[in-house]
């Protein structure tokens, strides 16, 4: 046989040899109509694809202008797509069943064209490819652009498949594929430096027609994004525009979990170096001091504030003249804020100048912070609960979720701070020689307290801590995570139920601190000495209790009525005593000092008066 007719017959041999072998894989996929297989087996070997395996998504592409092109009868073209979709996944499953087909499977990054159902885990995969719709599921990751914004993007993609489920996965990944489209026009090369501008403009890229709840949902991908790259990054990404707390390892005496704060932003400084010397300032304040998160938080925001005022001049702080500065001041001196406020905004600003002088950016404070100081002057106000709102809220507080019940009993009955309740654990109470104790981690004060509570309280937290198995390290009260209850959902809802219950006829606005004072207040009437006060509240300085104290100036000038009326002690009666004697020329007329007409005499006398 000629060689040219043996090659043809070898061939021809390992044509049906191959043929073979996709009718034997076409076969195995019973999950498949046989009609709809044959038609996909059909397209498979005109194209010379022998194996399930082979299919992608170029191929699918020409599948599908082969099927609008010969028209399979009584088949739409999406139920052929569907059917084409599902032979791929059967391939992809046989071959998971080895340790190179699993490997081979793994989502990992490509410079190419990328069809999600074809690439991510198969359960994954069979959720996304049942829709109708493909929008977001072809990524294409061939086009030359920078390298790391794809990167990027197929880290958030990854994420976002394996975090959500069905149609939240789905707009999260259309969301994120219109990011993608939106980055690519603008230029942008990097996630985490995207500007509030930029996010305007994403807002306005987005199809105008659509919902406005959706529309909103779908501008907050970018905050996902956001998180996911800070939070998973190998090294701290200090050049990113909001750092995500999370991502640092705080000691727990910094951290109030109640109100917990979850991140930082510089997106609202536009001046860039501004924004970088603020970046340097938080760096120090979060690792090298030991303040806690709160009060970073506030000289944050009391910097931030001050630093968007300049954004408009050619320089930055530290090149900025001294009189625009103190401009800046004497409008602030005009706010109507307390003087307390004032001074701890004025105390932030020079704080991040002082940081600025120790690293060498300026040679001198621009301002003199005692200059611009005002004077504290102690305003009491009285904020203890009405006895008769107090006893309302208890009357109707069956009909609040047994939770809330429990979280205001331990503000009415104990005082407690209600950051301390939300953080309240299981190991929490104790009952010892015949008492009841609480131990409360006091955030404010990074230590813990011991304190008596009513026998009461002790037995309902006891039969809340058996009904749901709480365990020592729990937490009582746990947000929807698990994690501590937080301060923000509490107050709401209590707000909420004293509305609906009407509480003081709808107009009591609640105020968890209030019950502080209210207690501080009932036990020093109750002839609690001021040092034991101080002791159960937890504070450090008799001052701060004394301002909890509501009715110590009615009781301060109900002991002065009582000492000016007993007749031996009284200064008044001794004045009165010495005018008779002639040694005095004040007496005591319509509850005001007046002159005796002895004085009167003398004066018209001398024409001098005393």
């Amino acid at each position: 046989m000629p060689a040219y007719k043996l090659q043809l017959a070898e061939q021809q041999e390992d044509r049906e040899e191959l043929k073979r072998q996709l009718d034997q894989e076409v076969q195995g996929c019973t999950e498949v109509r046989i009609v709809e297989r044959n038609h996909v087996k059909k397209f498979l070997m005109e194209y010379d694809v022998w194996h399930l395996s082979e299919i992608d998504y170029p191929l699918r592409l020409i599948y599908e202008d082969y099927v609008e092109k010969y028209k399979i009868p009584y088949r739409a073209t999406l139920t052929c797509l569907h059917t084409f979709d599902k032979m791929k996944l059967h391939a992809i499953r046989e071959e998971m069943q080895t340790m190179a087909g699993r490997r081979k499977h793994r989502l990992k990054y490509e410079d190419k064209l990328m069809f999600l159902p074809y690439e991510t885990k198969i359960e994954i995969a069979e959720q996304l490819a049942k829709a109708n719709n493909k929008a977001g599921l072809v990524w294409d990751f061939a086009k030359q652009y920078s390298r790391k914004l794809k990167q990027q993007m197929f880290e958030c993609l990854d994420y976002v498949m394996s975090a959500y489920n069905g149609c939240e996965r789905k707009e999260k990944l259309t969301a994120l594929h219109y990011l993608y489209e939106y980055c690519v026009k603008a230029g942008i090369i990097d996630l985490e430096l995207i500007t509030l501008k930029q996010e305007k403009d994403f807002s306005d890229y987005l199809p105008q027609d659509m919902p406005v709840r959706k529309h909103t949902r779908f501008i907050g991908v970018i905050e996902i994004c956001r998180r996911r790259l800070f939070l998973q990054a190998d090294q701290i990404h200090w050049h990113a525009q909001v750092w995500y707390l999370e991502r640092f390892h705080f000691s727990k005496e910094r951290i109030n979990l109640s109100k917990k704060v979850e991140s930082v932003s510089f997106l609202e400084i536009i001046q860039e170096e501004n924004r970088k010397y603020l970046k340097e300032y938080m760096r120090y304040t979060l690792g090298i001091t030991d303040m806690s998160l709160s009060s970073i938080q506030i000289k944050f925001l009391d910097i931030r504030k001050f630093l968007q005022a300049f954004d408009g001049e050619d320089k930055n702080i530290c090149e900025l003249q001294e009189e625009k500065i103190h401009l800046y001041l004497e409008e602030l001196r005009k706010e109507e804020v307390a003087e307390k406020t004032f001074n701890g905004r004025l105390f932030s600003i020079r704080h991040f100048f002082s940081f600025l002088l120790v690293k060498g950016y300026i040679r001198r404070i621009p301002f003199l912070y005692e200059m611009y100081q005002k004077k504290e002057i102690p305003v009491h106000h009285d904020r203890s609960v009405r006895e008769e709102v107090c006893v309302e809220i208890l009357s109707k507080l069956y009909r609040f979720p047994e939770h809330l019940r429990l979280m205001f009993l331990h503000l009415w009955c104990a005082g407690l701070r209600c950051s301390e309740v939300c953080t309240l654990h299981g190991d929490a109470y104790e009952w010892k020689n015949g008492d009841a104790w609480i131990k409360v981690y006091q955030i404010k004060m990074k230590t813990y307290k011991r304190i008596p509570i009513p026998e009461m309280l002790y037995k309902l937290m006891g039969v809340y801590i058996e009904k749901y198995q709480i365990q020592p390290e729990e937490y009582l009260f746990k947000n929807k995570n698990g994690g501590a209850y937080l301060y923000a959902t509490f107050r709401m809802q209590m707000l909420r139920l004293c509305s609906e219950n009407q509480i003081a006829g709808g107009e009591y606005l609640f105020k968890s601190h209030d019950y502080r004072h209210t207690v501080a207040t009932e036990y020093y009437e109750s002839g609690v000495s001021i040092q034991a006060v101080r002791d159960y509240l937890g504070h450090d300085y008799e001052d701060m209790t004394r301002q909890y104290i509501d009715y110590m100036p009615r009781r301060l000038d109900a002991a002065n009525e009582e000492f000016f009326s007993q007749q031996g002690e009284s200064l008044a009666a001794g004045l009165r005593k010495g005018g008779a004697d002639g040694g005095s020329d004040l007496h005591l007329q319509d509850g005001m000092l007046s002159e005796s007409p002895a004085g009167a005499e003398r004066k018209s006398e001398t024409g001098v008066g005393i």
